[in-house]
């Protein structure tokens, strides 16, 4: 979310009285001049808090009540290519490859002669129907916190937010190589980027990302974490399939054991004792978001490395 901060130069326009429009939570958090601007930024924006005042005094007092910002005199700093051209929200923008991965990793492909051979347009119709398919959304930083001496970017619901990939080479095949990679900010000390251990496939970095990116958060004592990763296979199982997993003892419905179990038990060991909220956040991948492009180089140099340390 980008925070605005709009300067009135009259009280006046066009001989009548100014009114000031507060987005407290919405697509720019800021005060607006007319109810035109004002909507741009709430509509199509869940849960958006909004209210027309007479003077901006007042305005800014209730986006600093509901928002804990304050707009006099805020400057926030963007990278010219932080956010894409197109920030359309875009359902079913999963990819055909996770897809098909996260089928092979929930339930076993059968193996066989008998196995039926289908299109990869036809796998991916089946695929999108048994997997929920999240909206691709960016939460822009509003304001910057310093929490340890450490700054951080804030998101308009007041969560740190941080990018986590992963990354295989040859994903796989005997020779994979992969790797994590976390993005906190620019030149940022938390930054990662590390070969994984254990399993090696493109999955497990992805959960090792999350792992280190809520281990440092922790280590610090931040409260809320905004996880955007362009995994939907992460977000799924995190919050969907492994419920089930645990009611069945870390087996599918096909009583094979869970791939990733171990990782998967230390990712939500991290979340049961509700020190942090964590909300995972999707972001499609290589869409120009500079935040998922560096966590994504990050992780590709993290497989690098497992390569010169294994090979």
């Amino acid at each position: 979310m980008q925070f605005l901060g709009i300067k009135f130069q009259s009280l006046y326009i066009k001989g009548s009285l100014m009114s000031f429009y507060a987005v407290a939570r919405g697509h720019n958090i800021g005060i607006y001049d007319s109810w035109a601007k004002c909507e741009e930024q709430v509509k199509g924006f869940k849960s958006a808090r909004y209210r027309k005042f007479k003077t901006r005094s007042e305005a800014e007092n209730y986006i600093k009540n509901l928002s804990g910002l304050t707009v006099a005199g805020t400057k926030v700093r963007e990278h010219a290519c932080f956010w894409p051209e197109d920030e359309c929200f875009e359902l079913n923008s999963l990819e055909d490859s996770e897809l098909l991965a996260a089928a092979a990793e929930v339930e076993k492909t059968t193996k066989g002669k008998n196995k039926r051979t289908a299109s990869s347009a036809e796998d991916h119709e089946k695929a999108k129907k048994k997997f929920p398919v999240h909206v691709s959304n960016f939460w822009k930083p509003v304001a910057h916190e310093t929490i340890k001496g450490l700054s951080f970017e804030i998101d308009s619901e007041g969560y740190v937010i941080v990018y986590t990939d992963g990354s295989c080479i040859n994903n796989g095949q005997p020779d994979a190589c992969a790797g994590l990679g976390v993005y906190f900010g620019e030149n940022h000390p938390l930054n990662a980027s590390e070969p994984v251990t254990g399993r090696v496939t493109n999955n497990v970095g992805e959960i090792q990302a999350a792992i280190h990116a809520i281990k440092s958060a922790k280590s610090l004592g931040i409260k809320s974490l905004c996880v955007s990763t362009d995994s939907q296979f992460l977000i799924n199982s995190i919050t969907l399939w492994i419920k089930t997993w645990k009611q069945n003892e870390w087996r599918l419905k096909n009583g094979e054991p869970v791939k990733n179990e171990v990782d998967f038990k230390k990712l939500d060991e991290l979340l049961a004792d509700k020190s942090i909220r964590v909300k995972w956040n999707y972001v499609k991948g290589h869409n120009k978001i500079v935040g998922n492009q560096i966590a994504d180089k990050l992780a590709r140099e993290g497989s690098d490395m497992y390569r010169r340390l294994h090979n």
